[in-house]
């Protein structure tokens, strides 16, 4: 998929108003607002670790200012330092209990590291203070997902469309529910819905493409996970599944061609080394599978699943 590049239009007024702002440090060192101000510009360029600095020295000045705490996490975060973007944002919430920004900065930080526990009674933090965004409960349901409560999440995805009907990522992951609750006819009317809305969504053709392979429809399945690729050809799950698809085809060579390009995107994932396994000992080629069935289990170990 072709990710649109950062809007550099602005940059050049940004640059100036920086330089303003570094006037008035220069004229008062201690001008933690110039500091403020200088930092929120540099983050608009992309600049996090500069503006990193300049909220160390908004902090040294104002150590209990909450919304520079908040602004630091930020700025760690997009940097992906979510360990220290999590100790500011919860310094920030000792400062401030009810603080919404900090707990929702926290919670998409320790989405993101796996702490879904965590994330998931941030969320609820969240969502009790504000009710009325919808992108609250969509990430809520993402968690929920994750912990496999399914029929939770689909309660929250549910609510997403309440409060905003044109929402593909909310029909596509209550699709997702639905496929692992086995509701395969909802998952499909689902992911239906969510390509209608957007028909470039790379990830809704994956998911049905997963759930027509699951149908037995291997056709439908591989036009949908060709679909997928072209929009996104950093997906790996699009690749294994398209793999899955190609098995059962009995295209082999071409089935481990998706598996070796899902092992080159993230190499640590051990399905797709259980599903190589299986496509070489289709093939004959039984010292190829023994050797992916030992990856597998090194990287079951490894992940903590085994």
């Amino acid at each position: 998929m072709q990710y649109a590049p950062a809007d550099t239009s602005k940059y050049p007024d940004y640059r100036s108003r920086i330089k303003d702002q570094s006037v008035l440090i220069r004229l008062n060192p201690e001008n933690s607002d110039a500091y403020l101000r200088r930092s929120y510009y540099k983050s608009q360029i992309q600049d996090e670790k500069g503006a990193i600095e300049d909220l160390n020295r908004v902090i040294e000045l104002k150590p209990n200012d909450y919304q520079a705490l908040n602004s630091r996490g930020f700025s760690k975060q997009a940097i992906n330092d979510l360990k220290g973007a999590i100790a500011d944002y919860s310094k920030a919430i000792e400062l401030k209990k009810d603080f919404i920004d900090g707990y929702y900065g926290r919670a998409k930080c320790e989405h993101k590291i796996g702490n879904f526990s965590s994330a998931l009674a941030d969320y609820n933090k969240v969502i009790g203070i504000d009710s009325s965004n919808f992108e609250f409960f969509l990430f809520r349901g993402y968690a929920k997902i994750e912990l496999k409560d399914y029929l939770s999440a689909i309660q929250d995805f549910n609510t997403v469309i309440k409060l905003y009907p044109n929402s593909a990522k909310a029909y596509n992951n209550r699709g997702m529910s639905k496929f692992f609750l086995n509701d395969l006819a909802g998952a499909l009317e689902d992911m239906n819905i969510a390509i209608k809305i957007n028909p470039d969504y790379p990830q809704a053709y994956n998911k049905r493409g997963e759930t027509k392979l699951k149908l037995k429809d291997f056709n439908g399945a591989l036009e949908d996970l060709n679909k997928s690729i072209f929009l996104d050809s950093t997906n790996s799950s699009a690749f294994v599944n398209r793999a899955a698809v190609k098995f059962e085809l009995k295209k082999y060579t071409d089935a481990i061609s998706d598996c070796d390009r899902a092992i080159e995107i993230n190499p640590n994932e051990p399905q797709v080394y259980y599903n190589r396994a299986a496509i070489y000992d289709a093939m004959g080629l039984s010292e190829k599978s023994k050797a992916d069935l030992k990856m597998y289990e090194l990287l079951l170990g490894k992940n903590g699943k085994k």
